[in-house]
């Protein structure tokens, strides 16, 4: 024992007698007296603690974005009432899955939604105040004041937030009093809605409905959640445009909350730079329903400041656009006079008076409507109406009320003569090319362009006699192709005629070797539910019905290895239940 001794302390010598040093260094700081008491270092070690955990919950945001897992959204209402209840009731540490799950919500879902986000909330709007204070939320006063935003925009250091639903999910606990939590709970559940309906009022069909009921959400509460209902509705982009300008329209004899929505509109219209017609219809211009419904919008206004616009596109290619835009044009020259707004002015020498304030939507638009006939033809133009000078106005003369509209009719008359005299040379030229093959590239990109040529009996005949070259030429790819849009041209004017050609393009397509059977079989018979009296028809089918035959039977041999595939499955079913039966001698 004394031997193994030694020999351990041998090597710890040895080991120690290395060429390198090793020094511990330990820092402290404070007072030796400080140190080596231990109520001061536990009382150090609890600060430290208490300063960690609370710089914990800042980072975990980011850490759950790089992990966050795929979201699963509501599909139906029990789905969806699930999640409110655990927003509401559940842990609320735990708040955040929910939340993001209704924030990518079905479209379907919206009815549900709309219903909780416009119900009326029971805690006060100080409660609300209070809570949105840790992340910077800006809450209007009772004067629809945003204070925060006011110290932002004038140097002072204050905090911000920019999107309420992030901002309140990585909001440390530490920042929220016990009372306010069912407070923040629907906070987080507000926001996660506002967050789906961006997404839903994308889709057409939901934009209107979604935009109307945000533009009610903005004064719930007493405008409580106004800023972020304003960055919802920013977030939509461009589909709630035409929403917000038919809102923006104030019905007659609105009450005070409906002319606060159309004035609201108005400003989330300004902020999105959609407010000015001219910078609308530019960004507009490449979504040609958009711009139709801004156009509708702009009509049923009385926009006058839109009427250069108007006038832009009452030549467009896209029909949509050219009738919506005439449509437009003629509500401002056309319907009942205008009022004229007056305001006091005063009068060299001394002595006011009354004079005309602004233009009104009739005379903007005469304005547009004679520059716009001076650059088509000047001959079109009136005499300009005039009234003399009196001390009083004098009443209202029909005859130059009606000169806008008489001028627009004229403008319109002349643009469908010029495009019915481009649309008949375009159409010359095509049919002049020196193939058939360049003629057909023509005719398309000519019905492309002009869709009204669909009435054109020229194409419908340049499409048959294109099907007929191509099926002597061995095509029947082409022809069937070709005599199929023949027929979809000419089914307006002769419906017979339209079933003829795809008949004919039926039994093309039925002679193409690539098909199958079945497939060929599949068009004959369309074919013979259009023509059943078609000899031709009935001769494709009595060539094809033996092949079809033979390709379907089923032959002997076949059928007795199912059977017997059938009775060994069986056997296997019986042996193996009867191994599962316990013994009753065990």
């Amino acid at each position: 024992m004394t031997r193994v001794s030694a020999s351990v302390l041998c090597l710890v010598a040895l080991l120690g007698c290395g060429r390198e040093l090793e020094v511990e260094i330990e820092t402290a700081v404070g007072a030796r007296a400080h140190r080596e008491d231990p109520r001061a270092r536990h009382k150090d070690v609890v600060t430290l603690a208490r300063a960690l955990l609370q710089r914990a919950p800042e980072a975990a945001p980011d850490d759950a974005k790089v992990i966050a897992g795929p979201v699963h959204p509501p599909r139906s209402d029990g789905e969806l009432a699930e999640l409110v209840a655990a927003i509401r009731k559940g842990p609320i540490d735990d708040v955040a899955g929910p939340a993001r799950r209704i924030q990518h919500a079905a479209p379907s879902l919206w009815p549900q939604l709309r219903a909780l986000l416009l119900a009326p909330r029971k805690a006060p709007k100080g409660d609300y105040r209070s809570t949105l204070a840790a992340i910077g939320g800006d809450v209007p006063n009772r004067y629809g004041h945003f204070e925060l935003a006011w110290k932002k925009a004038h140097g002072f250091s204050t905090k911000l937030s920019q999107d309420w639903f992030e901002d309140l999910l990585a909001m440390p606990r530490s920042k929220l009093s016990p009372s306010l939590a069912p407070v923040y709970r629907d906070c987080v559940l507000t926001t996660a809605m506002l967050q789906a309906a961006s997404q839903i009022a994308k889709d057409p069909a939901y934009s209107e409905a979604v935009v109307q009921a945000l533009l009610e959400a903005a004064y719930v509460h007493e405008g409580t959640f106004r800023d972020e209902v304003g960055r919802a509705i920013a977030r939509i982009g461009d589909e709630a445009v035409p929403s917000l300008l038919r809102a923006s329209i104030p019905a007659e004899g609105a009450d005070e909350l409906a002319l606060r929505r159309a004035e609201y509109a108005q400003v989330q219209l300004d902020r999105m730079d959609r407010w000015i017609p001219d910078r609308a219809e530019q960004a507009l211009r490449a979504q040609p329903r958009l711009l139709a419904e801004a156009f509708d919008a702009w009509g049923e206004a009385r926009n006058g400041h839109a009427a250069v616009a108007m006038l832009a596109h009452a030549d467009s290619r896209v029909p949509t656009v050219r009738v919506a835009a005439r449509a437009a044009f003629r509500a401002l020259v056309e319907g009942p006079p205008p009022k004229t707004v007056s305001r006091a002015v005063r009068l060299l020498g001394g002595g006011t008076g009354r004079a005309q304030a602004y233009l009104n939507h009739r005379q903007l638009a005469a304005i547009a409507i004679r520059d716009a006939l001076v650059r088509l033809d000047p001959s079109a133009l009136e005499a300009p109406c005039e009234p003399p000078p009196s001390a009083t106005p004098p009443p209202p003369d029909p005859a130059c009320e009606a000169q806008p509209a008489r001028h627009s009719a004229a403008y319109f008359e002349r643009l469908d003569a010029a495009r019915e005299r481009d649309t008949k040379a375009a159409l010359a030229r095509a049919i002049a090319a020196p193939s058939r093959q360049a003629r057909i590239t023509a005719l398309d990109r000519l019905l492309a362009e002009r869709p009204e040529l669909a009435d054109s009996p020229i194409l419908v005949e340049a499409y048959r006699d294109g099907a007929a070259a191509a099926l002597q030429e061995g095509d029947a790819a082409r022809a069937a192709a070709l005599s199929r849009k023949a027929s979809v041209l000419v089914r307006p004017r002769d419906a017979g005629l339209a079933d003829t050609l795809q008949v004919q393009a039926l039994l093309a397509e039925a002679t193409l070797p690539e098909l199958s059977p079945w497939g060929r079989e599949m068009l004959l018979r369309s074919a013979a539910a259009l023509r059943p009296e078609d000899e031709h028809v009935h001769a494709a089918l009595g060539s094809l019905q033996p092949a079809v035959l033979a390709d379907t039977a089923i032959s002997p041999r076949r059928i007795g290895l199912g059977c017997g595939l059938v009775g060994l499955a069986f056997a296997c079913l019986v042996g193996v239940r009867s191994l599962q039966r316990p013994r009753r001698d065990a």
